[in-house]
């Protein structure tokens, strides 16, 4: 396992990103340089797991607050780009599972703050930046309520065997009106329908 935080750029807050326009809904850093975060090493195909805290990095805190639920998204972008531009693709996406009864954010606070993703095989070998992020919906029947978590992690990934996904830039990934945006959540999360482009499957 790598030591607990080493790789994540650091976060300037705690708290949520509710203006979409927002530059901080990039990782929640600002004015951050790719080279002052380590970068690990990650082999195509295999998974990585990161964890969420709501205050200190250890398994008996809340994770995440009971009532911030809703799905959780991965997206990767080239480190050279800095996340700018149309540089970013979804590998990743969760949200409500019928069956259980239970948003991502459930299945995170039940599983001690991991989230498991495997990163794609059909990519180019190279430096990347991973965004994970959680989208908290209890306020999200008002426009501009929903709250967003993201956080970003820089990787290098060997052993893939090249793609083409396509590509997207942070600030047009979502609408406030998106239908998994201005969402009541009392209605419940049978038929939710996650925001963002599709998962690239190539």
């Amino acid at each position: 396992m790598s030591p607990k935080g080493k790789y994540i750029r650091p976060y300037m807050r705690n708290g949520p990103i509710r203006d979409l326009n927002d530059p901080l809904l990039l990782c929640r850093s600002q004015g951050m340089a790719p080279e002052l975060t380590e970068i690990m090493q990650v082999v195509a195909g295999t998974e990585i797991t990161v964890e969420w805290h709501h205050f200190n990095a250890t398994e008996s805190d809340n994770v995440i607050s009971p009532s911030h639920r809703g799905p959780c998204l991965v997206y990767m972008a080239p480190l050279e780009s800095n996340g700018l531009g149309n540089s970013w693709f979804k590998i990743y996406e969760q949200g409500f599972n019928v069956e259980k009864d239970m948003w991502c954010t459930d299945v995170v606070r039940e599983n001690h703050g991991k989230l498991t993703v495997k990163i794609p095989t059909k990519i180019n070998n190279g430096e990347y930046i991973l965004r994970t992020e959680m989208i908290a919906l209890h306020n999200a029947k008002r426009q501009g309520q929903a709250q967003f978590y993201p956080n970003c992690v820089q990787i290098s990934v060997t052993g893939a065997t090249s793609g083409n996904p396509e590509m997207y830039s942070i600030d047009k990934l979502y609408s406030p009106t998106d239908p998994g945006i201005l969402f009541d959540k009392k209605k419940g999360g049978a038929g939710y329908v996650i925001p963002g482009p599709p998962v690239y499957s190539p």
